[in-house]
């Protein structure tokens, strides 16, 4: 897992304070994201990368702050935390339609990780266009975030098959998202 070393990665939990994101039988997304996210960071470190989180308890940076501090910190991967709602079911990845061809192939290389890591329903990778009426794109766009970044939506909150899985499985995914961005760092070409 030496493939990270030294490599900074900025890990977004979605939602959090006033906005828990989704919710369904007495849960948060906001929570769930941020559990999901501390392990994430453990397993990052302990493959030797540098990881940032933008929130570490249940507070809500405003996007253009989030988007910021992975700046600052020159995160070179963003990776943004959600949970769907909206009654389907599996695992999507978000990339922006002007992301280019690394970020839509870490954003496979994760994707298929979860997918397999938690046996879901592969829902694909997604483009989310400029004009698209969805807060959360703001992080992904390149013009705001210069890392290649990627949004999760990790299962279905309001479905309960996938529910229960996601509530028993957070290291789990945590784990596959680690072992995605390792997968697509080890099949780089040496100079990026």
């Amino acid at each position: 897992m030496m493939a990270l070393h030294g490599y900074k990665i900025f890990i977004d939990p979605g939602h959090g304070g006033k906005d828990p994101g989704a919710t369904n039988a007495g849960y948060k997304e906001s929570e769930i994201v941020l559990e999901i996210g501390k392990f994430l960071k453990t397993d990052l470190d302990n493959f030797g990368a540098s990881v940032q989180m933008s929130r570490l308890k249940d507070v809500c940076p405003e996007l253009q702050d989030r988007a910021t501090a992975s700046n600052d910190f020159g995160a070179r991967i963003y990776v943004s935390l959600h949970i769907n709602s909206g009654g389907g079911t599996g695992i999507e990845c978000w990339v922006h339609d002007n992301a280019g061809f690394h970020t839509q192939s870490l954003a496979s290389f994760v994707n298929r990780s979860l997918v397999q890591d938690l046996n879901s329903t592969n829902r694909g990778i997604k483009k989310a266009p400029s004009q698209r009426n969805r807060k959360n794109i703001f992080v992904i766009d390149p013009k705001n975030t210069k890392a290649l970044a990627i949004l999760l939506e990790i299962l279905f909150i309001d479905n309960a098959t996938d529910r229960a899985k996601l509530i028993t499985n957070k290291q789990v995914a945590a784990r596959a998202i680690a072992n995605g961005i390792n997968d697509f760092i080890e099949n780089l070409p040496s100079s990026l």
